[in-house]
């Protein structure tokens, strides 16, 4: 197998080991321990950042396209943040002074800003508005955010990215691909030998083949229960699994976006990529 490990995905690797600094000159962050890594991304060391820069790859790659070329000034808005995995990989070339992140777990706003020594990641809430003024960002990324949240919030948040990300502006977020209904049918058979968020997932749709058809005919699907949700901060009433058709995508944020560009490798990462510009 070819080895697609680049300097920068490498100095990241070796950031988990020892202090290491970006190619602007600028500390990385620290990591979380690993449990945390794990049960927050499925992953951890090695493998979470591999995923992530893939995705920071995909949108780096698609800003350039579109003339939105990343640099030490972009002004980024990491939507979900989490303990900040994406967001350290955008320091290869955006600096660290315009990452900004929300959440809606105030214990990842309170681990990522002592992992970053940063004030700029901060607790928001479930839906909309923000405090942030009309035009702030040049970038919002939101990865494994919008393969959760309810159609209503979806909704939502692209009117408020709409507010917040400058004409011309990118966002780019990842939802479910449509294999991640396999999984979903797999979890059903497996009883109690698997966790109670994997059963949960089984027990999703009563009629996954239904969920099936209204994915491929352009429908969002969102389902969710409090086993699947996790309860607290990121609640079933809004959170949950999210699959976003490229016919939806295109048509339900076309007011303010238009679709740019979609990419999937499962190779990679296992969510599909959207990147919208807004008009």
């Amino acid at each position: 197998m070819t080895d697609t490990t680049t300097p920068w995905l490498q100095t990241l690797i070796d950031s988990l080991d020892s202090p290491q600094v970006s190619p602007l000159g600028e500390a990385l962050p620290k990591f979380p321990s690993v449990e945390m890594q794990q049960n927050t991304t499925g992953l951890s060391a090695d493998a979470a950042l591999r995923a992530a820069h893939a995705f920071y790859t995909d949108v780096d790659r698609e800003t350039l396209a579109l003339g939105r070329e990343l640099g030490p000034d972009t002004r980024v808005l990491d939507f979900g943040f989490g303990w900040g995995r994406i967001s350290r990989t955008f320091m290869e070339k955006v600096s660290a002074r315009n990452l900004h992140g929300i959440d809606v777990d105030p214990s990842f706003a309170e681990l990522t800003r002592t992992l970053f020594d940063s004030d700029q990641f901060d607790f928001c809430a479930p839906f909309p508005p923000t405090r942030f003024e009309d035009g702030s960002f040049d970038l919002v990324i939101a990865y494994s955010v919008f393969s959760h949240l309810s159609e209503r919030a979806c909704a939502e948040w692209m009117r408020e990215f709409a507010r917040i990300v400058k004409p011309g502006g990118i966002v780019a977020w990842t939802t479910r691909h449509d294999s991640f209904f396999a999984f979903c049918e797999w979890a059903r058979d497996q009883g109690d030998a698997v966790s109670a968020y994997v059963q949960g997932l089984g027990k999703l749709f009563p009629d996954i083949d239904d969920a099936r058809r209204r994915y491929s005919a352009g429908e969002i699907v969102h389902g969710s229960s409090y086993d699947v949700s996790g309860g607290g901060p990121r609640d079933a009433s809004f959170y949950g699994e999210t699959w976003i058709p490229v016919q939806y995508a295109r048509s339900a944020y076309a007011e303010h976006f238009d679709l740019a560009a979609t990419c999937f490798d499962g190779t990679k990462y296992d969510q599909a990529c959207f990147v919208f510009q807004r008009k």
